[in-house]
């Protein structure tokens, strides 16, 4: 059995290894705000759109980079009004971005004029998702909540770091049991996107399985840890969540979006 899983181990490796390239050639450009703005070819505000905010947040050692494609696909679909959440990967814990995280949505919310949010995190960005929402009263507001390769079981990857922060992440860390054991049922429509072939969040762990939250499971086949995020068929999935209320695409030949 070890023998026949190696190869697909070392290519979902190797996949990572090219994304995590691809990341680190993009990271300058997400580090400034005016070069993030210049990527993203935004075009000028204006018109009729939906007024919801959009608040993201990147995984750990992210920046706003991580979000280019959809942020793009968010404004040819008439989404207004976005925000990236960034934050230092040297942040003592999981619940100091997540209060920040929610300093950020309410001061987003007052300048739009709204009292819903939409959430989206990446990886380490949809525990701090998740943490906002759970424990620190971000519930009534988050219209939806979406993790994507989140580790809601941990990942192994976190053994090969030091601190706290890192050490949330790793399986059986008190933080994630407490999110798992402490999930009630609200308002927020829960989504997560997982890979198959995601070398650093296995499936076991990207799935949000608490059957307290109503979540839906997204499969993105087929794509690594961070390529998820570029995936045609994720973007395509969350316009459609937002627009409609469900992540499920009606998909064209060839497309594999999976609901679970």
């Amino acid at each position: 059995m070890l023998a026949q899983a190696l190869p697909a181990l070392a290519l979902d490796a190797a996949r990572a290894v090219r994304e995590t390239a691809v990341a680190g050639l993009r990271y300058p450009f997400g580090s400034s705000p005016l070069l993030h703005e210049l990527a993203l070819r935004r075009p000028p505000a204006g018109g009729d759109g939906h007024r919801t905010p959009v608040v993201l947040v990147h995984g750990y050692g992210g920046n706003r980079a991580t979000w280019w494609a959809l942020e793009r696909r968010l404004v040819r679909a008439r989404f207004t009004d976005l925000h990236t959440m960034t934050y230092s990967p040297f942040a003592r814990c999981v619940t100091e971005i997540a209060r920040a995280l929610v300093r950020d949505c309410t001061e987003v919310m007052e300048r739009a004029g709204s009292d819903r949010v939409h959430l989206i995190g990446h990886s380490l960005g949809g525990v701090v998702v998740r943490y906002a929402v759970q424990e620190l009263g971000l519930g009534p507001a988050a219209r939806t909540a979406v993790t994507v390769a989140s580790p809601h079981r941990g990942t192994l990857t976190a053994l090969l770091g030091r601190g706290t922060l890192v050490a949330q992440l790793r399986p059986g860390s008190r933080i994630l049991d407490d999110l798992r054991r402490r999930a009630r049922p609200g308002g927020t429509r829960w989504v997560s996107y997982w890979s198959d072939r995601d070398f650093v969040v296995r499936p076991y762990s990207s799935r949000l399985d608490e059957d307290t939250l109503g979540a839906t499971n997204v499969l993105v086949p087929g794509v690594s840890h961070l390529g998820i995020v570029r995936a045609p068929e994720f973007l395509a999935s969350v316009v459609h969540l937002l627009t409609h209320g469900t992540p499920f695409v009606p998909p064209p030949a060839g497309a594999r979006v999976l609901v679970a």
